[in-house]
């Protein structure tokens, strides 16, 4: 088994922020190999990843996901660099397009996405090399104090045959062992097409973990949490790939009607056990390699809420894979 990472949902308020200080510093104390955190309407996982960057000292920081449609690309490698600068070559930039419903709501349309993927990794890339991104008279931009990490949540084919041409690594979640494939394979196809070794794409698979020894209690939170995500169009089309499009056109119809509970309840327990760990601790580090397995180069864990109580989903898993 290689050594875990861990992505932790990040809100708003002191309260919150007082707790992932708490989280990270206990994932560097038990070897985690990173801390990365979400991004939400409340949300900057940049700023969130310097903090966390500034108050630990060896561990990997990082978002997971920034959502490239809220920043400039010239704004978010300045920030990059400025995290890169506190705490050098500790740094995973994991970035994606967000959601339809997400952006929207921003105002944003989501034009030609994949072109803006490109065109951002692009721009970073220069930034980092010390290239001007503006022609101003005496200006000297400043180069990335280490080698920052370019990873991407590609969770269509196009954008995972993407990865494999200008990325780090990729950040696929909600797969489950077998549908990991689509990944491996995309990630080849695109690597290949770039000249590029597939090898050195990595696959840090995010692992839904909900460590619980009530299989009850686990299943229903684990049914909960795939359904929020299962009401997202990209997401709910992955689930149909893989597999489970009868429980995916149930999710986008109670969703829809703004049944939440409805759509937990349309998570059939095959789909819930082999998209998702749960279980023992034992069982959860099984899950883990069996996404190794599959092609995972390593896994992030996510924890899930136990019955809406997340601090006691974030320390189980600690303790579990301590």
């Amino acid at each position: 088994m290689q050594t875990p990472g861990i992505l932790v949902m990040a809100g708003g308020g002191r309260a919150s922020f007082n707790r992932l200080v708490d989280y990270a510093k206990t994932a560097e104390q038990i070897g985690l190999r990173s801390f990365l955190v979400t991004e939400g309407p409340a949300t900057d996982a940049l700023a969130v990843a310097q903090h966390i960057a500034s108050v630990t000292t060896r561990i990997q920081v990082g978002t997971g996901i920034a959502n490239i449609y809220t920043r400039h690309p010239a704004l978010l490698a300045g920030h990059a660099m400025a995290i890169d600068a506190l705490a050098p070559g500790r740094l995973l930039l994991g970035l994606g397009t967000s959601h339809q419903p997400i952006n929207a709501a921003y105002g944003i349309s989501m034009n030609k996405p994949l072109a803006a993927l490109r065109d951002c990794v692009a721009t970073l890339r220069k930034a980092f090399a010390g290239e001007a991104l503006i022609n101003r008279p005496g200006f000297a931009p400043p180069k990335a104090e280490g080698r920052i990490s370019v990873y991407i949540a590609s969770i269509s084919p196009k954008s995972i045959e993407l990865t494999g041409e200008i990325a780090d690594g990729s950040l696929p979640l909600n797969y489950c062992p077998r549908g990991l494939k689509e990944v491996v394979d995309g990630i080849a196809r695109g690597a290949r097409r770039a000249g590029r070794n597939p090898a050195d794409v990595a696959v840090a698979l995010i692992m839904h973990c909900c460590v619980c020894s009530d299989r009850a209690v686990a299943l229903r939170s684990v049914k909960s949490t795939l359904a929020m995500y299962g009401s997202l169009p990209f997401y709910n089309r992955l689930f149909v790939r893989q597999g489970f499009a009868k429980e995916a056109e149930a999710i986008m119809d109670a969703a829809a009607r703004g049944d939440m509970a409805g759509a937990a309840a349309a998570v059939s327990d095959r789909m819930a056990e082999e998209v998702a760990a749960m279980g023992s601790a034992q069982d959860c580090r099984r899950k883990l390699e069996e996404f190794e397995r599959a092609g995972a180069a390593y896994v992030l864990l996510y924890p899930v809420a136990i019955d809406g109580d997340y601090d006691r989903g974030v320390r189980a898993v600690f303790q579990a894979f301590s």
